[in-house]
């Protein structure tokens, strides 16, 4: 039974609307939280970068328990958790960069920023997985892509007080390279999903992201000990401004849901494609708004406005591309099935 269960998974086509695909998508958007916190850690004293991309990597050892259930261990082959060791490093140093995005950009700023990544996305997986592009999801890479450029142009209005523009511009660029890096490792691990014939699985997933989990926890951790990190935070914890006690608890709900949205996104990159993956992060830029402007109390600029506008009317147009898409497909098996009769 075990067997044909596998085969069936393994058979499973790849869809954006499969209930493999939800499970991960509903993983993802739950993870904004990780983006939330990560901004509270800064905006109350937190200043380690080492320490901010460890936590967004490091909760990797909730994934053996549910793997603990699963019926088949070791679903990878050697090389490709080799592969996915590999793009741990670089998720780490996407991490980084985020990390200093953080730093000095406020969270709606960074998130617009941020989600640029879908124009890398498109380009890498078209030159590396060749992507196919239908007018709607090219359509929806341009929305999604003039976003951050409208917001470029208000640059420095909803700079934090007491910032100086330098800095301000750093934490831009640095939010501009990791959008870039994010959108190389999606592509680059779509293509080692292909060549690995990885099979469409929760266990697959897992098995995937602990490989990234373990190599990016461990060059995070090498920079926090070059960085003197650990030797920071009890002094760090206790001039929090929120006290001690939640700074701890910031970092252990920010590794948590950090990890909620990267086997989010490796489950999305399996079961549909590194571009809708990006799409689905773009989606989160409406939730990390409307979190910043209730929790932090940002700013919400016209730039911001017209940008979140143009990131949600591209995300529309491309559902609704894959709904034409997805309703052509029904019709021509069904005319093939009349014929056959």
């Amino acid at each position: 039974m075990a067997t044909t269960q596998e085969g069936q998974e393994s058979s499973r086509p790849k869809s954006t609307l499969s209930p493999f695909t939800l499970v991960h998508a509903i993983l993802l958007m739950a993870g904004s939280g990780g983006n939330l916190l990560l901004r509270v850690y800064f905006l109350h004293g937190g200043s380690r970068l080492w320490l901010s991309s460890l936590l967004q990597v490091a909760a990797w050892p909730l994934l053996l328990l549910p793997l603990s259930f699963s019926t088949k261990k070791f679903n990878l082959s050697l090389s490709v958790y080799s592969v996915f060791a590999f793009i741990g490093i670089l998720w780490a140093l996407d991490c980084y960069l985020y990390a200093l995005a953080s730093a000095y950009l406020p969270l709606s700023t960074s998130s617009l920023v941020i989600s640029s990544q879908l124009a890398f996305t498109s380009v890498f997986a078209f030159l590396l997985v060749r992507q196919r592009f239908t007018p709607f999801s090219f359509n929806a890479v341009v929305l999604l892509t003039i976003g951050p450029v409208v917001l470029s142009m208000g640059e420095g209005s909803d700079r934090p007080e007491g910032e100086s523009k330098g800095k301000y511009i750093l934490g831009f660029l640095m939010a501009v390279a990791a959008a870039a890096l994010i959108g190389f490792i999606f592509a680059f691990m779509e293509l080692a999903m292909r060549r690995g014939k990885v099979v469409q699985t929760y266990a697959a997933a897992m098995e995937m992201q602990l490989a990234i989990g373990i190599s990016s926890t461990v060059f995070c951790l090498v920079g926090m000990v070059i960085n003197n990190d650990f030797q920071v935070i009890p002094r760090e914890a206790n001039e929090f401004g929120l006290g001690k006690t939640k700074y701890y608890l910031v970092l252990m709900g920010d590794a948590v849901f950090w990890q909620l949205s990267n086997i989010g996104l490796v489950g999305l990159v399996s079961g549909a494609s590194s571009l809708f993956v990006a799409i689905m992060t773009a989606l989160q830029l409406p939730f990390l708004e409307i979190l910043a402007v209730i929790f932090l109390h940002e700013k919400f600029s016209a730039s911001k406005g017209i940008a979140l506008a143009l990131s949600i009317w591209g995300f529309v147009s491309y559902l609704y591309g894959e709904k034409k898409q997805s309703d052509k497909a029904k019709k021509a098996a069904q005319q093939e099935l009349v014929t056959i009769a």
